[in-house]
């Protein structure tokens, strides 16, 4: 018997935290409130420290991506593979797309930011960058944003920066080298040099001196961690890493390396006081290196040409990565934030009279020790910055935000065992995880960024793993965060799902440390604000008739009926090795069925549906099926899915060596789901040793029908059975060959008609095929000029109405209606209705917005108009638009109203002629 680790003292807290929020939600009509979260793994979550999530994610995409023949995942791939589909898409560049694609958010999560400034010029205007969604822009404070990138730019932004004095132009560059899992270790996003705007971040164009289009990581452009120019002189500095700090006078144009040597030390970080003082900072060496120059800190009085080591004594002997913070009000004060390495911090502030007269002090035993203490995650999220009025207010970031009003200087309150009370939290605390819960209220751990409006320093924005918050008083005790992510669509999904019901307009994924976000989106792309119904990394999901399961990382499932009246904790309590993104599947012919795998074998639950509050979810109806197997304790189960129509009720699911990463993949299929042996084994005779399975597509309409994904780089990795897996024929055709991109999930679209249309998910976009010819199948890119070239993780296909939910790592989610042209008409997602109506918003009563769906016969000029009981009129959601005929639904945000009855109206007068349409309903908001 296993050891049930998880203790009913932690469930019951659980519970009761849950119970909290959870009157909140009423089945379809769920109001969503920004960022709406629901922490009910938080005392677990504590078992879990950032450290650990890291490198779970790390070695989940490593396993998935790495080459078997070396083991490693190819170097500098994206390159070459975006190089692929450029070179695919021009030999196919006379195939129409014949899909329509609707971004659908969510719009209230962002996702991983490194990069964020604002036009010095207007603090209305914003730029920033995802890590892996490209360069976005606002125009009005963070209300809305859009994206600014080209298709063909590259997405991984690192750093942003204005011209001092040409401030029409901007520069990026590119390249995480720590953290990002689109790419994950081994191969991470690699940069491609620097990008610069001309027209105040509308366009970008690649500066052609720094492109790094090669094999290798040789380039001081492959990954470059900040980016700043001289306030005085206009020369512009970058620390790259691995290479050290470059200078140019010419916008980047030429650079040349003035302080480090090329594979040396590993980090480079470098910043210019407001008088022009060149500040750096150099990491320790590689493993084995010998530095020419010793790693500390370093700062120049001649525009970066001669350089002084002002290192002190206390600095750490062995520096990971260090942030400089400097000073606008005293341009002679900066501080240096470190990772000391081995989970320890060192903040040292330096006062500068002349290059050699700097006095500093070590302030690191200024730095609050709280419950959860600031990480920086190995140099992962690291921030200092300085307020730009008062030099003695200085913030420090990693996993929370720290601030400080007099430097750090003072040692805070601590209690015997070293810990600051949380009484004090007011006063340092800011953001990041939360003092009083369990996320900082409209903030997120893991930052990356501060900075002030130069208007009003008081008023700053950070940057996240959570996207983008802003604050209007810094300074406060407790400092107020807004959310401003509306629209920066960078979020990074691992697994999607769709409700099954025709129309139904309920989606939700699990994302890269955004949790599970459920929400509404509607045929022409607008959604409703999200609800968490994971917390951490969100992982699988499913989507259900009766319920929904979520999940976070190591496996951990919360189920929620529609009426959010019974939730239960369901993973199997005895169960162990849980993947960090631990796959389960629900037979959707009868949701009673949970398959959930433990390594190479299964935990069978037959007794879903009845799973109640009141139940022990952790035990009730599982049952452990040691001879349901991959019949090798080297093989992990990878991926499982039900067929559900002709034959239904089969379980297909894989095993993939992880052990001695050599052995080929094994297919098994279950037919009798009562059995607890009999398995059948489908495995591909052809496949390729190391491969790992990923995904197991099954034809809606044929349950003999199945592809399987092998996600590993160079290797076969489209498989395709019309005999239930008896046998296999290679299918990946002109996906192949020497630089071709991970493949990473599937679907088979089954359509009403007599197309049935294959999709796969890649590292470089979409791809679909409607003919299979076995190694001569030609894949062709659907929706370029929407999803573009971005990592598709997940795909799931809703036969009813034809919808397939796509799920990317780095720009949120989409939707397209299949087997249907393209159209003129700006609804092509849902059939035409036969007359024109009004439907009673939902929720109603609501608080503070409500959804209202209407429907159009043919293509009308719309209009709907919010009264109050008055008839005054206080609202106009749409206003003479051109809608197209079919259903559509659109949010209304009653926020600035007082509680009340309200009058919606809505006028329709088709655009080709005919009768207006008129009609009126009523609805109440209670506050």
């Amino acid at each position: 018997m296993k050891k049930n680790i998880k203790s009913v003292l932690i469930f019951g807290l659980c519970v009761f935290m849950l119970s909290t929020v959870i009157t909140h939600f009423q089945n379809k009509s769920t109001t969503f409130s920004n960022k709406s979260s629901v922490p009910q793994f938080e005392i677990e979550e504590e078992r879990f420290s950032k450290e650990t999530t890291q490198k779970g994610r790390a070695e989940y995409f490593f396993k998935m991506l790495r080459d078997p023949s070396t083991d490693q995942i190819p170097i500098d791939i994206y390159s070459k593979e975006r190089q692929f589909v450029e070179s695919l898409n021009f030999k196919r560049k006379s195939i129409n797309d014949p899909f329509d694609w609707k971004e659908v958010g969510p719009n209230d999560i962002g996702g991983r930011t490194r990069a964020v400034a604002l036009d010095a010029r207007n603090p209305d205007i914003i730029l920033a960058g995802g890590v892996s969604g490209g360069m976005w822009k606002s125009i009005d404070g963070g209300l809305t944003w859009n994206k600014k990138s080209d298709i063909k730019n590259h997405l991984a932004v690192s750093a942003l920066v204005q011209h001092p004095f040409n401030q029409d132009e901007w520069f990026y560059s590119t390249g995480e080298i720590r953290g990002n899992s689109a790419r994950a270790s081994g191969a991470p996003f690699r940069g491609s040099g620097i990008f610069k705007s001309t027209d105040n971040g509308e366009t970008w164009n690649q500066i052609g001196s720094t492109k790094d289009d090669d094999v290798y990581y040789n380039s001081p452009f492959d990954y470059i961690s900040n980016l700043t120019f001289s306030p005085t002189t206009g020369t512009s500095f970058f620390g790259s890493n691995g290479f050290g700090i470059y200078r140019s006078t010419d916008g980047f144009e030429s650079s040349q390396l003035v302080l480090g040597e090329t594979n040396q030390q590993f980090w480079a970080s470098v910043s210019v006081t407001k008088e022009g003082v060149v500040i750096a900072v150099l990491s320790s060496a590689f493993s084995g290196v010998t530095q020419t120059q010793q790693p500390g800190v370093y700062i120049s009085t001649d525009d970066g040409l001669n350089w002084t080591n002002i290192t002190p004594d206390t600095f750490p002997s062995n520096p990971d990565r260090s942030v400089i913070g400097t000073s606008e009000s005293d341009p002679y004060i900066f501080y240096v934030f470190t990772d000391a390495g081995d989970a320890q911090l060192s903040l040292h502030r330096f006062n500068i009279s002349n290059p050699f007269n700097v006095i500093s002090s070590d302030r690191t035993s200024g730095i609050p020790v709280f419950f959860r203490a600031l990480s920086l995650q190995g140099s992962y999220n690291m921030v200092c910055k300085i307020h730009p009025t008062n030099p003695n207010m200085v913030i420090i970031g990693g996993t929370n935000l720290y601030r400080s009003t007099n430097g750090f200087n003072a040692i805070p309150p601590r209690d015997s065992e070293g810990i600051t009370p949380t009484s004090e939290a007011p006063r340092y605390w800011i953001g990041g995880y939360g003092y009083e819960s369990f996320l900082y209220p409209n903030h997120h751990p893991d930052n990356h960024n501060l900075i002030f409006d130069p208007t009003n320093p008081n008023i700053a924005i950070s940057a996240h793993d959570g996207g983008l918050s802003r604050t209007e008083d810094i300074t406060a005790e407790p400092v107020v965060w807004t959310d401003i992510d509306q629209g920066y669509n960078v979020t990074q999904f691992y697994k999607i799902s769709i409700h099954p019901e025709f129309q139904d307009q309920r989606i939700m994924g699990g994302t890269q440390d955004n949790g599970s976000p459920y929400f509404y989106f509607d045929e022409l792309g607008n959604s409703s604000n999200s609800l968490d119904v994971s917390s951490g990394d969100g992982a699988t999901n499913y989507l259900g008739y009766n319920y929904l399961i979520s999940s976070s990382q190591v496996g951990r499932l919360l189920k929620w009926n529609y009426e959010f009246s019974e939730y239960s904790f369901i993973k199997p309590s005895e169960s162990e090795n849980q993947q960090f993104i631990h796959p389960f599947a629900v037979n959707p012919s009868n949701e009673n069925y949970l398959f959930y795998p433990e390594f190479d074998h299964f935990w069978r639950n037959d007794q879903v549906i009845s799973i109640n509050s009141n139940s022990d979810g952790g035990t009730q109806g599982w049952t452990e099926l040691d001879a349901i197997n991959t019949g090798s304790s080297n093989h992990e189960i990878s991926a499982l899915t039900f067929s559900v129509h002709a034959p239904s009720d089969v379980l297909y699911y894989s095993g993939s060596d992880i052990v001695t990463r050599n052995q080929p993949p094994v297919i098994r299929r279950l037919d009798d789901l009562d059995s607890t042996d009999g398995e059948l084994d489908i495995s591909i005779p052809d496949a390729e040793g190391g491969s790992y399975v990923n995904d197991i597509a099954v034809n809606p309409d044929n349950g003999n029908e199945v592809l399987a994904i092998m996600s590993n780089y160079n290797v076969k990795s489209i498989w395709h059975s019309s005999d239930g897996g008896n046998s296999w024929s290679d299918i990946e055709g002109n996906l192949g060959g020497e630089n071709g991109p991970s493949i990473r999930s599937a679907a088979i679209a089954a359509t009403d008609g007599s197309t049935t249309y294959y999709f796969v998910g890649t590292s470089i976009g979409l791809f679909f095929t409607d003919q299979i010819n076995g190694e001569n199948t030609v894949w062709s890119q659907t929706g370029s000029s929407v999803i573009e070239n971005a990592v598709v993780m997940d795909l799931d296909y809703r036969k009813s109405d034809q919808i397939l939910a796509v799920g990317t790592h780095g720009r949120g989610m989409f939707v397209g209606k299949v087997n249907t042209p393209v159209s003129i008409q700006e609804d092509p997602l849902v059939e035409v209705p036969a007359s024109f109506g009004l439907e009673q918003n939902f929720p109603n009563p609501f608080n503070p917005s409500t959804n209202i769906r209407f429907t159009i016969a043919s293509n009308s000029r719309v209009s709907l108009t919010i009264f109050d009981i008055s008839g005054r009129e206080v609202a106009k959601i749409l206003d003479q638009k051109d809608i197209s005929a079919g259903s559509h639904t659109t949010t209304f945000d009653a926020s600035a109203l007082a509680s009340g009855t309200y009058i919606y109206r809505i006028e329709a007068v088709p655009i080709n002629g005919g009768a207006a349409f008129t009609q009126t309903k009523s609805m109440s908001l209670i506050k």
